[in-house]
């Protein structure tokens, strides 16, 4: 009797799902000096307008978004509709942006420098906007996901990205560390489900604090919805994951006004204004990937220790970035004025500013506090929908 062999029947991967989210327009802001190219961030519309059926951005993180940008610029600096920036933005601060497209602002100077990298940018110590809250709340003792429960495939996600291991020495980032001073510290740490953790280090989400509503009374509180760790490495992580969106205004071949950071002869470290060519850019800013606004002595220094890097951390861990390694303009004077503007904002505040961690009481080397987040509801749904139906169907057809 014959056997007949059964056909090896290949499948296909399953359609990734239409997400509504891709179908909202990003809003749009731009720098009020340049005349080409001026768009130098977008963001996408996650946060919903309670008296209209739309879609925005919630002003406050906005706003903090194009300061980090501007070079910290979170004292004297608003959102405007025009250029000229005469028609200021009147939305409350925890209300939602709508318009297509904003100018940011910064009093006294018109063309203001932005810094073009994560690396390039100087941590505020003591001068972190007030709204940035730290929420007093008792961690909960736990390794299971923040933000799923899951108590499977968890992994310690760093909120200043271990690749930025330079960056957090260089910033003195060890202040706001519980136990070990270095960046595995475990306020730097929060343990996400592996899939989780990779959204998290693609940038697909962040963790910032809104005023919500807590209960019958109507009164609002700031909060993260999340048992917290450090305000400080919160912020950090809100700052690497924006200034990474600003790499293709680095590098549009325009000239640009920049703060970069520079080394002496005897390593100390400070930070310059400069003007720069779009080829001097290109060439410092212009890697792919994960590297897109690396600057290149960063890129070279990485690939000489990456050999010789060990990873100590109390959670496992995966590969792929970060965590898991995945023209004429007359500027003139600008330089010096926006230096000295800086040195005198860091005058005005202290020179320390406490560690602002949850410490608990008893906590073991194989546990850490869990973070709890909560999204944006429309943007939570989608997450959800993508992990719980693709991610699945995506390993039948692997192991088929």
């Amino acid at each position: 009797m014959a056997t007949i062999a059964p056909t090896l029947q290949s499948r296909r991967r399953p359609p990734k799902p239409v997400l509504e989210l891709v179908s909202r327009d990003d809003i749009r802001f731009r720098h009020p000096a340049y005349t080409n190219h001026s768009l130098f961030l977008t963001l996408p519309r996650v946060d919903s307008a309670a008296s209209i059926p739309t879609y925005g951005v919630h002003h406050r993180t906005a706003l903090l978004a194009c300061q980090i940008i501007a070079g910290n610029a979170f004292t004297n600096s608003y959102l405007s509709l025009d250029k000229a920036g005469q028609q200021q933005v009147q939305v409350p601060p925890d209300s939602v942006l709508t318009e297509d497209e904003y100018y940011f602002i910064v009093k006294g100077f018109a063309l203001y420098p932005i810094v073009p990298s994560f690396q390039d940018w100087e941590f505020p110590h003591g001068r972190i906007p007030d709204w940035w809250h730290s929420v007093n709340a008792s961690p909960i003792v736990t390794m299971d996901c923040g933000i799923t429960n899951a108590g499977y495939a968890v992994e310690g996600a760093h909120l200043v990205p271990k690749d930025e291991r330079v960056w957090y020495r260089e910033n003195e980032m060890e202040r706001y560390g519980v136990g070990l001073p270095d960046i595995d510290n475990k306020a730097n740490l929060l343990p996400h489900r592996k899939d989780i953790h990779y959204s998290f280090d693609t940038r697909w989400f962040v963790i910032v604090p809104k005023m919500v509503t807590t209960d019958s009374s109507l009164q609002t509180s700031p909060q993260y919805s999340i048992h917290p760790k450090s305000q400080a490495y919160l912020f950090a992580r809100f700052a690497w994951a924006i200034l990474f969106r600003v790499k293709l205004f680095v590098i549009a071949g325009e000239p640009r006004h920049v703060i970069r950071v520079a080394r002496t002869p005897a390593g100390t470290k400070k930070y310059k204004t400069e003007h720069c060519s779009g080829a001097e850019l290109e060439n410092a800013y212009g890697g792919r990937g994960s590297e897109a606004v690396t600057p290149l002595y960063v890129r070279k220094r990485r690939s000489a220790q990456a050999s010789t890097a060990t990873d100590q951390d109390g959670f496992s861990e995966s590969s792929g970035d970060s965590d898991t390694n995945m023209s004429d303009m007359d500027v003139r004077g600008t330089a010096g004025d926006w230096i000295e503007w800086g040195r005198n904002r860091r005058q005005e505040s202290s020179d320390e500013t406490a560690p602002d961690v949850v410490r608990p009481q008893q906590l073991s080397e194989e546990t850490a506090p869990a973070i709890r987040v909560h999204l944006e509801p429309a943007l939570e749904v989608e997450l959800r929908t993508v992990l719980r139906d693709v991610i699945p169907q995506q390993r039948e057809t692997f192991q088929d």
